[in-house]
Parts: C-alpha cells; structure tokens; sequence
C-alpha cells in the first residue's frame, strides 16, 4: 500500500494542482468564453500526459486513471454546479477514458524500453539473490568445518592414545618374553645341577655287574672251604 501511494503521489499531487487551479482562471466573466478550452484541453492533456508518464515508468495501472475524475469532483462541486449538470457527469467518463487511453499511449511508446529495463533489474536481483545463496552455502559450510573441528581432535587425540596404550603393550610384552627367556637357561641349569641330573650320569649296568662278579667271587670261596 505505502509503495504504490509512492507511486501515486507525485503525478497526483500535479493532477490536483491543475484540476483545482485552472478554472480559477475561467471565473472571470471575460475568461468564461474560454472555459471550454480549460476544461476538454487543459486538463484532458493533463491526464493523457501523466498517464502516460506513469505507465512509461510502472506499466499498465488501470487505478491511476481514477485519479483525474476524483479530482474532478472536486472541480465539479467547486466551480461547475456538482451533478446538476450533465456535462459534468460525461467529462468524469471523458477523463475516465482519457487515462485508460494515455496508458495504452504510454505503454506503446515506452514500453519496450521499460520491459529491457524491467529483465535487467530482474537478472540483477537474480544474480544478487543466487550471490547471497552461495554466501549462505559458504558460511554453513564454515559453520560445519568449525563444529566439526573439535570431533577431529578429539578423534585425533582418542586414536593418539590408543596407539600409545598399544605400543606400551607391545614394549611390556616383549620386556616379558625377554625375562622369560632369560629365566629359562637359569632354570635349565638348575636342572642340570640337581642330584637327580647327577644320577642320571650314574652307570647301573656296570654296578649291577661288578655286585654279581663279586658275589660269584664269594660263592667260590666258600665252596672252597667246604672241600
């Protein structure tokens, strides 16, 4: 509402300000002769021309036209007897047509100039909103890669720590098995200096053999002195 009485103000601030002031010029006796010309001229072409102007710069607006006839309502009650003449009623309808036909004017002469200029804006609000696009994509991007840069120390730091505690465990287990084969031989040789190992050592059969010669020997001896 506020944009297009933006729109409106300035071509209806100059509508008014003719539709009011020029028939003062006609009130004079001398000047009534002429009255014609300021009403079916003066201001026809005013609101042919600012119809025209208007939809050169903002298209086809078929509510600009009811400006003129509203400010000639005014003219009417002011200076023209209100609806108690005809003439008036059928220049509200000539002013009426007179906008209708100054857009259509406008339209032609200016239009093709205004539609160029209408793409251009457009591809260039296009561009702008395709730039804030991309910028919004680059900031949500940045967004991600900042949150997501925590997680990846943490798991930098979590595998750090796992790879330590694996190595440690590697280490401790090799210290192990290194103590392990150190203690071995030791335990070996204690093996090797036990009685048992020494017995091991010990020939049965030769003593088994030397007890049998030497029980022969005293079974001939006493078979000896038996004789």
């Amino acid at each position: 509402m506020t944009s297009m009485i933006k729109k409106y103000l300035p071509y209806a601030i100059i509508i008014f300000a003719v539709f009011l002031l020029v028939p003062l010029i006609f009130i004079s006796e001398p000047m009534q002769k002429f009255s014609a010309v300021g009403y079916y001229f003066i201001l026809l072409m005013t609101q042919v021309v600012c119809s025209a102007v208007y939809c050169a710069k903002h298209g086809l607006d078929f509510l600009f036209t009811l400006i003129a006839p509203i400010a000639f309502l005014f003219t009417m009650m002011i200076y023209a007897g209100g609806f108690s003449n005809i003439t008036n009623i059928i220049l509200l309808v000539v002013y009426l047509i007179a906008g209708i036909f100054g857009l259509f004017l406008g339209d032609l002469a200016f239009g093709d100039a205004r539609r160029k200029q209408e793409k251009k804006e457009k591809q260039a609000a296009e561009e702008l909103l395709l730039q804030a696009k991309r910028r919004d994509e680059r900031e949500k991007q940045k967004m991600a890669e900042e949150s997501e840069r925590p997680r990846r120390r943490e798991a930098a730091s979590h595998s750090q720590r796992s790879s330590r505690g694996s190595r440690n465990a590697h280490s401790s287990r090799g210290s192990h098995v290194a103590r392990t084969a150190d203690r071995t031989p030791r335990t070996s040789e204690k093996r090797a200096s036990s009685p048992r190992d020494i017995d091991d050592d010990f020939d049965y059969d030769k003593y088994m053999s030397d007890i049998d010669r030497m029980l022969d020997e005293t079974d001939r001896e006493n078979r000896d002195l038996d004789y």
